[in-house]
């Protein structure tokens, strides 16, 4: 049994499949397949369930995931902190681009002149799934992380609203979810783990949407952001 097999178990089990666990780990997909084929090998049982539309962890895989994904975080986080040079004052955040960008970098200034002495190294990800073994002391990530080892606090409550730039808002019913269906729409692609988006928002507001909502889509929030700032959607 490889560490490198384990680990590619957890992944698909986290992911959902192995091409999700395959952008997880930075590997290809085949390369997924044959770890995980070679541990089902080796323990004589099947983890997963090959289905038309994806894979399905089977009780062994799920539990073998569930016990194993803290026990690799902790191993990823002690080789981590043996790797960092020895010193004092320096503090490591893991935070998203366009967090970074839009909340922490305006609030650098402030933090400096409270905590001169305090060396703060950001770490930029789009994806949650360093958190906890990818050396960071701090991270604010994406979306809720189940993991008893680390400590959380709440952050902040997320609202979500439509904006626009003035000039689109103002040809349009922003305030009316209905008659967005029929206004230019920027889609945020999440590439790891699927979030709130647009046909969630119109069934939360009652509107009903047949498959897909059209527009234009991006995989960077910051693309997208811009999108809207020059007046090419809501």
């Amino acid at each position: 049994m490889t560490d490198r097999s384990v680990r590619a178990v957890v992944a698909v089990v986290e992911a959902g499949s192995f091409t999700g666990a395959a952008l997880t780990l930075g590997i290809g997909q085949s390369a997924v397949s044959h770890a995980v084929a070679r541990l089902e090998q080796t323990l004589g049982v099947a983890l997963f369930i090959r289905k038309r539309d994806g894979v399905e962890p089977t009780t062994v895989g799920a539990a073998l995931a569930a016990r194993a994904a803290p026990a690799l975080r902790e191993l990823d986080a002690a080789v981590a902190v043996a790797a960092q040079p020895l010193g004092g004052g320096a503090v490591t955040i893991s935070v998203s681009t366009s967090l970074a960008t839009y909340w922490l970098t305006p609030r650098l200034p402030e933090f400096k002149r409270a905590h001169p002495d305090v060396e703060l190294r950001v770490l930029t990800t789009d994806t949650d799934t360093g958190v906890g073994r990818d050396g960071a002391d701090l991270w604010i990530p994406l979306g809720p992380v189940d993991d008893p080892a680390l400590d959380s606090v709440p952050f902040c409550a997320e609202r979500l609203i439509p904006v626009a730039a003035p000039e689109l808002a103002a040809a349009i019913d922003i305030a009316d979810p209905a008659a967005l269906l029929d206004s230019p729409l920027l889609h945020l692609e999440e590439r790891y783990v699927p979030r709130f988006d647009w046909p969630r928002w119109f069934r939360h507001h009652g509107v009903a949407v047949d498959g897909d909502v059209p527009g234009d889509r991006s995989n960077d929030y910051s693309l997208v952001l811009h999108a809207a700032l020059a007046g090419a959607g809501v």
